[in-house]
């Protein structure tokens, strides 16, 4: 992949939205034709999110309507990138700005290959056995909002040439503050990596600005407080993994 469209992706991941516009727009000058719609469409993606931050609504949704119109013909994924994800991420923002709301979720920039992105299931040995660490997301619905994807485990997209193993670190470190060591477990699919780490008791969350708050929670209520159920269950999984694992005194 070029190196200046991996870091105009990365300044996205980053929500460094002008730079990546201005990182973006060299890539798309230098272009071949027939790939300049797919480079202005990124370039449209980096000026909505900076417009949407500014509280222009009429200039977000109109780089919105371009973004999905230049982007759609590289569906599924093009030069690594998901785009179909992508563009799912443009349709799920010009729904909150048509609702009257500038308070985006970032836009879904994975890479192209599966699996798209990664989950942390971190566990910790608490008053009640073992506890799960989950983050609540915010969301245009406000602070109160229990629905999907409202409580995940921490989690996030893989961007365009980044091993799983890498990325899952790197969003654990992103959303919570912990470097903790992550490994495979045996959940997930092909689409989406699930790993487990485990977090010392006193373990201190310092969550990014995409959370509002976390808790610790038995395997049951992440069950019941992560959706879809598919998020939950991944959790249950791991918990029976666990279960069946001898300690160091078996």
């Amino acid at each position: 992949m070029d190196e200046n469209l991996r870091r105009g992706l990365e300044e996205i991941g980053r929500g460094e939205y002008f730079a990546a516009h201005e990182t973006l727009e060299d890539v798309w000058r230098a272009a071949e034709p027939g790939e300049k719609d797919f480079f202005q469409g990124l370039v449209h993606v980096a000026v909505a999110w900076y417009q949407a931050g500014r509280g222009n609504r009429v200039g977000c949704e109109r780089q919105l309507e371009k973004a999905a119109r230049r982007l759609a013909p590289f569906a599924p994924a093009h030069r690594g990138v998901a785009v179909e994800l992508l563009l799912l991420s443009v349709e799920q923002a010009r729904r909150s700005v048509q609702e009257g709301s500038l308070e985006l979720s970032p836009p879904f920039v994975a890479s192209g290959e599966q699996p798209f992105g990664c989950s942390v299931v971190v566990w910790r040995e608490g008053r009640r056995g073992r506890e799960y660490l989950i983050l609540h997301r915010r969301t245009p619905l406000g602070p109160d909002y229990e629905g999907e994807w409202a409580w995940t485990p921490p989690s996030g997209a893989r961007t365009p040439g980044e091993n799983p193993h890498d990325a899952a670190a790197r969003e654990l470190l992103e959303e919570t503050g912990l470097q903790l060591e992550v490994a495979p477990a045996s959940v997930g699919g092909d689409q989406w990596a699930v790993y487990v780490a485990e977090a010392p008791t006193a373990a201190e969350i310092v969550l990014d600005d995409e959370h509002d708050r976390f808790r610790w929670v038995t395997a049951a209520e992440a069950e019941r407080l992560c959706l879809p159920a598919t998020v939950g269950n991944s959790i249950s999984a791991v918990e029976r993994g666990l279960a069946l694992t001898p300690g160091p005194d078996s």
